[in-house]
């Protein structure tokens, strides 16, 4: 996922969201996209939403907060933001938790202090970005406790989700690994530049340009998967599909990146 992701055909006016389903023009900032299960999910300025077609979304809970940073771990949402006309939430809302997909919220901790517009979740490894102090601040323990890594420049980070304090991110486009959760990093070199990257049980998903690619080797070497139409911002994986947005479209696979189909 890349933060602060904009689709350019939802900068429309915004009006209240609310039904079973709703025209996508209701919406006016998409933050985040997840692969959530089979289905794709929008972390967006008027709350959590299920994206079903180029011109539909559903909302998935009654929740009223615009979603900065969204992560998923299995069945479980991690999001933080700001509350929403009518929310009862503090500001900023810290980092929350949904065990029914995002029907209801647990606050996590931080409320009232940390807004993340970066989130990451692997197992019991999380990262996020502060958007208050700018630092990237990392927990060894789902959330419970926090400790900064300093000022932030990364762009997107994928968490090894078999290694703890394994990861790797993006950083002005390049590849750069860690073993100790960033306290100490390597930068991979690679004749691509990517915009997004995620982990697929024990391979890497990367974008650039127009294109995804695949490693085997922890990013030392890439194998094109897929060709789409525009330029790849975002690629978003779970243990049932990959999600690729090209230009303002999302693409999606159901059989491991083979084949792509336009939702």
């Amino acid at each position: 996922m890349v933060m602060g992701l904009l689709f350019g055909s939802l900068l429309l006016s915004v009006n209240p969201a609310s039904g079973a389903g709703q025209d996508i023009g209701t919406l006016s900032h998409v933050h985040s996209v997840r692969a959530f299960g089979d289905e794709v999910i929008l972390g967006t300025h008027e709350g959590l939403f299920r994206y079903v077609d180029a011109k539909t979304v559903q909302s998935m809970g009654p929740e009223n907060f615009d979603i900065m940073g969204l992560a998923v771990f299995g069945k479980r949402l991690y999001a933080s933001g700001h509350p929403g006309l009518g929310s009862k939430l503090p500001q900023p809302v810290g980092l929350l938790l949904s065990a029914d997909s995002g029907k209801s919220w647990r606050k996590m901790g931080l409320q009232g202090e940390v807004d993340f517009h970066l989130l990451e979740s692997a197992s019991k490894d999380m990262y996020g970005v502060d958007s208050g102090s700018g630092n990237l601040l990392y927990s060894k323990n789902a959330g419970k406790s926090w400790v900064s890594r300093g000022a932030n420049l990364l762009s997107n980070i994928a968490i090894n989700p078999t290694k703890v304090g394994g990861a790797l991110a993006l950083r002005e486009g390049k590849l750069v690994s860690t073993q100790k959760s960033f306290t100490t990093m390597r930068e991979i070199d690679s004749a691509l530049t990517f915009t997004s990257i995620d982990w697929l049980g024990k391979s890497l998903l990367a974008t650039s340009g127009k294109s995804l690619y695949r490693s085997g080797d922890l990013g030392v070497s890439w194998k094109k998967v897929s060709d789409f139409p525009e330029r790849v911002s975002t690629v978003t994986q779970s243990s049932k599909i990959i999600a690729v947005v090209s230009g303002n479209s999302i693409y999606r696979s159901t059989n491991g990146g083979k084949t792509f189909k336009k939702m």
